[in-house]
């Protein structure tokens, strides 16, 4: 089978990293992207190169399962219909993809992956993996780009010339990449290709989160170990309700706290199912991920899914209201519009009522004024929630659209934890642990 049997490369006992990056290196025929993606392969241990499928004859000492996989075009055409390629695209005459299923298990088991492929695959990337990081190479001149392609002795120079037009069409597309390298000497293309790919490693969204930080505070994160095993379901951003085709009603929620909250739960060894409404976020790796859209889309998922697990995270802000009628297409603009709304419907009450043996709930309560305390306690008993997470909607710099929170997490027995304001991923972890000592005892 295509892409089997590849393994990881013999490291350097330089870096090994836990969570699996997506990197692909593209650009024009020549620019020598190859030689770039073999060297981090060769640099960073946990590192694995995808060999791509393509339908055009070998060149030279080309292996097969080394180089490329080389089949024929009918071959390529049936794997296309049956959805195999993550991406794939028609170069030069000749069809070259990438196996979506091996990449994913490459990533899955924390791996990083490289691809060496052409821009418009590299686009096809970006679309399927938004967290992906694309890195667009290119000679310093056409001149060097020209002799490189001729240097190779494979291409008549009608080939040649067809490369160089579509190098300048492949460059309208360097606007969508994540960084450029400049590829007029391989030591200082590899080094810059290093720092790229130390630089995503080492950012911490990617990462679980520094033992080093729980270390400090030891009374305050004890209990995030009952999650190892268990399976947690996180609800997360907001949800639309239609109007039309292109106006909805919604609320300000980014999404963030519930993305910090999965990636606690995850970080402590749990199962993470992840239900998240619209966000500008990347996805989170280990994960399992759900889109939804709207209040009815949260609450099918949740009936489906929440039988069995151990905690409901609801820390989704569902609209309370929604149009009661959606129209077809987009509404004339006109001198006014009368827009009449229903109540969506409670999911918590909802699971509550359909879900035999209903697992624990952590809530949360946005809520305003000196008596939002009050009403993000009453929230909790009504909606049979073993705790809630009130947090204050009007504190600046805190809350919806802010890195920031705080509040107070309240317990059905009456007991409470304040929590002080601090990075949202910070507050998750506080919040998993305390749920993790409630729970246990």
């Amino acid at each position: 089978m295509w892409n089997e049997g590849l393994t990881v490369r013999p490291g350097h006992g330089r870096i090994r990293f836990e969570c699996g990056g997506l990197f692909v290196l593209a650009g024009p025929s020549g620019a020598g992207k190859t030689t770039l993606a073999h060297h981090l392969v060769d640099t960073f241990e946990g590192t694995v190169f995808s060999v791509s499928a393509t339908t055009r004859p070998r060149r030279g000492s080309e292996r097969d399962g080394v180089d490329y996989f080389f089949v024929t075009r009918e071959d390529f055409l049936n794997r296309i219909r049956e959805g195999y390629f993550l991406e794939h695209a028609e170069v030069h005459g000749h069809l070259y993809g990438t196996c979506g299923d091996w990449v994913r298990r490459q990533l899955a088991s924390g791996r990083s992956v490289v691809l060496d492929i052409d821009v418009q695959g590299a686009l096809q990337v970006k679309a399927a993996f938004p967290a992906s990081v694309l890195v667009f190479i290119l000679p310093p001149d056409p001149e060097t780009l020209r002799g490189r392609l001729e240097k190779r002795d494979t291409d008549d120079p009608s080939v040649v010339d067809r490369r160089m037009d579509a190098a300048v069409r492949e460059t309208g597309w360097i606007g969508s990449f994540d960084y450029f390298v400049r590829n007029d000497d391989l030591d200082s293309a590899g080094l810059q290709v290093e720092s790229i790919f130390r630089a995503r490693c080492l950012g911490l969204d990617d990462m679980a989160f520094p033992a080093e930080a729980l270390a400090l505070c030891p009374d305050i994160f004890s209990g995030i170990e009952y999650w190892e095993g268990r399976r947690v379901i996180v609800t997360s951003g907001p949800t639309r309700e239609p109007v039309d085709d292109v106006r909805f009603v919604s609320n300000r929620s980014s999404g963030l706290m519930g993305r910090c909250l999965a990636q606690a739960f995850r970080d402590a060894g749990a199962e993470v199912l992840f239900v998240t409404g619209p966000s500008c976020h990347t996805p989170l790796c280990g994960v399992e991920t759900i889109g939804i859209e709207t209040a009815e889309d949260l609450m099918e998922v949740l009936l489906r899914e929440t039988g069995g697990a151990d905690l409901l995270a609801m820390a989704a802000a569902v609209s309370d209201f929604r149009p009661s009628s959606r129209a077809e297409g987009k509404l004339e603009r006109s001198e006014g519009m009368t827009l009449e709304l229903e109540p969506t419907p409670d999911i918590l009450e909802t699971l509550g009522d359909r879900i035999p043996d209903m697992c624990p709930v952590l809530a949360f309560a946005l809520e305003f004024g000196p008596d939002g305390r009050t009403r993000a306690a009453e929230k909790m008993v009504r909606k049979g929630a073993e705790a809630v997470f009130h947090n204050p909607g009007d504190v600046e710099g805190s809350g919806m659209e802010s890195g920031a929170n705080q509040g107070e997490l309240m317990f059905r027995d009456g007991s409470s934890l304040e929590v002080p304001r601090a990075s949202k991923r910070y507050i998750a972890q506080i919040l998993a642990a305390a749920m993790g000592r409630r729970l246990r005892t």
